[in-house]
């Protein structure tokens, strides 16, 4: 047996209630997200317009006042949903627009009826002024916004405002194109389980799309470096397999060390806070004079990685001298005043693709001690793979600095107090150049 309409009326209701309260509590949770109150607004509209629709009687027309009441309902639901999709994309929303399109389906209907016109050109133009809202929400789920992937989620939407698009331009073309009376139960009953079906969609589609940019947004935090906003070596070790996904084959690429010099004596004197701002500058600095192309780390402590697709080693070496020179150059901030800050640099290059990516830091890091024992402020190419002995205690510096790393990188400059990356290794090496007596 059919459900009669005060019972569909109702079951529309109280879902739309359960959806407020899930968004009350996600809101709540998440006070700066105003798209969740857009959303919980339009579920709540909504639900309001069904409460309304459960006193009037079957094969009726509600009268004029509560006919305009319940389409400024259910036109603020949809204008809800379409400002959330803008706030959710960071997208601007115009708040007289909106108070404009969610008058007009209340305003229109009793503007055609004032003007003598009949009641079925009067519900077209309720439909009309809710189909443009449609179309502006549906295109809101398919446009592409810069910068930001794209969620599997927004597809529940595009489909959900797609069925809402079709059954107005439907309902328009029924009541231009036939004579089927408008109040009938049989249509009524239609279009509320047409709206169960596809509320169920749009509001599930919120929940889902919240839900998939949490996910995603707790995982570029545990790829980046909370201090200077690079990618940590995970979201290195991500960043390379997705660029080595999208090759076909080998591909030349260039590798960069960059370490900051003395930079223990600026913690030391100047405090570990003015430390963090070199780094966060020095890291700007970084990512300004780079390629947008290249895949930028912070490696460990002052030390930071760079990747650089595509370039010659000739190309790599002009680059890192851009660097050098943007660093030197330019004195860096701080509340006690401009501080010079130099940097060392060491080059390789790679193959991505291969298992070269090893081989290329191991050769960059062997350059690095090679400008910082030259003067540092100056760039050193690597220049063939290190030999047995070498290997052995590279190896030995890497197992150092993985162990290290945690704490250099998730407390920034505090963790200058330790040796930096291959600070062992140097220490050893010049104990060992050290002449000893007999």
């Amino acid at each position: 047996m059919l459900l009669d309409l005060a019972t569909l009326h109702f079951a529309s209701a109280a879902s739309r209630c359960a959806y407020v309260i899930v968004f009350l509590v996600m809101a709540l949770s998440q006070r700066g997200q105003t798209y969740l109150w857009q959303w919980m607004g339009a579920m709540g509209a909504s639900m309001a317009g069904s409460f309304v629709m459960m006193g009037v009687p079957p094969e009726t027309l509600p009268s004029v006042p509560v006919t305009m009441v319940v389409y400024w309902l259910y036109g603020g639901s949809l204008v809800l949903a379409w400002t959330g999709f803008r706030s959710f994309f960071g997208r601007p929303v115009n708040i007289g627009l909106g108070v404009l399109l969610c008058a007009l389906p209340g305003l229109v209907y009793p503007t055609i009826l004032a003007a003598g016109l009949s009641g079925r050109l009067a519900l077209t133009g309720v439909f009309a002024s809710c189909l443009v809202v449609a179309l502006l929400s549906l295109h809101e789920t398919v446009r592409r916004t810069a910068g930001m992937a794209r969620l599997w989620s927004q597809y529940i939407e595009t489909l959900a405002f797609a069925c809402y698009t079709l059954a107005f331009l439907l309902s328009i073309a029924m009541l231009l194109g036939t004579d089927m009376p408008m109040a009938s139960a049989e249509s009524a009953r239609g279009s509320l389980i047409l709206d169960q079906i596809t509320g169920v969609f749009v509001y599930f589609g919120f929940v889902a799309m919240a839900a998939e940019r949490a996910n995603r947004n707790l995982l570029r935090l545990a790829e980046t470096d909370p201090l200077t906003g690079l990618y940590n070596r995970r979201g290195l070790q991500q960043a390379l397999q997705r660029r080595v996904a999208s090759l076909d084959g080998r591909s030349p690429a260039g590798l960069l060390i960059a370490d900051i010099d003395h930079f223990k004596a600026i913690n030391d004197r100047y405090g570990h806070e003015s430390g963090d701002l070199v780094l966060t500058a020095f890291a700007k600095r970084v990512r300004s004079t780079l390629r947008a192309t290249d895949i930028v780390t912070r490696w460990g402590g002052e030390e930071f990685l760079a990747v650089l697709p595509g370039v010659t080693p000739q190309e790599l070496a002009a680059i890192a001298e851009r660097l050098r020179a943007s660093i030197a150059d330019q004195p860096f901030p701080l509340r006690s005043g401009p501080l010079p800050v130099t940097v060392s640099i060491g080059t390789a290059t790679l193959n991505l693709g291969d298992d070269s990516f090893e081989r290329a830091t191991k050769t960059a890091d062997a350059a690095l001690y090679e400008a910082k024992t030259q003067g540092r402020n100056r760039i050193c190419a690597g220049s063939s793979p290190p030999d047995a002995s070498s290997q052995d205690a590279l190896s030995r510096d890497a197992i150092s600095r993985d162990a290290t790393t945690p704490d250099t990188t998730q407390h920034g400059a505090a963790a200058q107090d330790a040796p930096p990356p291959g600070a062992l290794r140097r220490r050893a090496d010049s104990v060992l150049a050290e002449p000893h007596p007999a």
